[in-house]
């Protein structure tokens, strides 16, 4: 084998090992993404699934009995037979004592009333 040839076949070797290595790497990166993303999904789809039998047993309560009988008890305030019913009235709040008349201020002067006064004395 001649040098060239040498030359030319290691070079080619080496292109191609940068090639695999890159690719290689690229898959991992690739790999490592899609980890992530079924990670992200299978929280989706387990809060999906919770929200899915709380839907599941609230239409199971609101076609009961219990339900119709609890809306009519505090939405519409109805009382059952032998009930007993207890009314509570509003009590007004107490009213404050009355307090202390305040002095009324003097009535101001005009500035100038104040410049003559002290010019001139009062």
């Amino acid at each position: 084998m001649s040098r060239m040839s040498f030359q030319i076949a290691a070079i080619i070797i080496f292109a191609a090992t940068l090639f695999f290595i890159w690719d290689f790497s690229q898959r991992i990166v690739t790999n490592a993404r899609i980890a992530q993303n079924e990670k992200q999904l299978e929280v989706q789809v387990a809060r999906a699934e919770a929200t899915h039998s709380a839907l599941l047993a609230r239409r199971q309560y609101v076609q009961s009995d219990a339900f119709i009988e609890d809306k009519v008890r505090t939405d519409w305030r109805w009382a059952r037979e032998n009930d007993t019913v207890v009314v509570t009235q509003k009590t007004p709040a107490p009213t404050p004592p009355p307090s202390a008349p305040q002095p009324t201020p003097l009535p101001l002067k005009p500035w100038w009333q104040d410049v003559l006064d002290f010019l001139f004395g009062p």
